[in-house]
């Protein structure tokens, strides 16, 4: 049995756990409570086609624990839960060697001059531009979205809202002034409508019709223009 092969499947779900124990809280959990429970959760390694028969016998999937977070506040948002908690962002590890990860990176440089564009026309502050870089972890590559705050004709200013364990040296509201040759995508999502996004449509394309009407409702896209 090849390790590349195995993926990590918490028993009983994860869902699960944080279903029951919010319930007992009585309150939503906070971020460092979720982290935590994930942390100390019962974890087995199983082969990636068996995880997905498990998937399908309970009727449901998982939480993703690299984005524990994200996954969690979508599920509460299902199931009707409040107060809604902003999610954030999901993050991606990734090695980046894909074919249409390169063509999406390509694509996500060659229009920073239209993004640009879209953000001067951001007067009234009616959306909120994001941009998406890599952090070298010694796991692999992260790739996280950030929160443009400023923008110069060669880079930007971006700034963290959310911060996941994996960047524990990092906190929320940490800037970075970052050249163009530094961003990896750019993303604004307007009212369903989606701009840019690179990154995600190359990924929303490896999935089938069902997958990606999930993607979509998630994000909250409508349309990508």
């Amino acid at each position: 049995m090849s390790e590349e092969k195995l993926v990590p499947v918490f028993i009983p779900a994860l869902v699960a756990i944080l279903v029951n124990v919010e319930d007992k809280k009585g309150s939503p959990l906070s971020y460092d409570e979720v982290i935590e429970i994930r942390d100390n959760a019962s974890v087995i390694m199983m082969e990636k086609p068996d995880a997905g028969e498990l998937a399908e016998s309970r009727g449901y999937d998982d939480i993703d624990p690299e984005n524990c977070w994200y996954d969690w506040q979508m599920y509460r948002r299902d199931m009707g839960r409040k107060p809604d908690l902003d999610p954030g962002i999901k993050i991606t590890m990734s090695n980046s060697n894909d074919a249409s990860m390169q063509q999406a990176f390509a694509d996500a440089q060659q229009s920073l001059p239209h993004f640009r564009k879209l953000i001067h026309s951001n007067t009234e502050e009616e959306f909120f531009p994001l941009i998406k870089i890599k952090f070298v972890l010694a796991t692999g590559n992260m790739f996280m979205w950030l929160r443009v705050i400023e923008t110069s004709d060669t880079g930007f200013t971006g700034e963290l809202f959310e911060v996941p364990a994996e960047l524990r040296d990092y906190e929320i509201g940490d800037t970075f002034n970052l050249e163009d040759a530094a961003i990896i995508d750019w993303m604004i999502n307007h009212d369903g409508a989606m701009h840019g996004g690179y990154t995600i449509r190359a990924h929303r394309a490896t999935l089938n019709a069902e997958e990606q009407a999930r993607l979509d409702t998630h994000l909250g896209v409508r349309d990508y223009l």
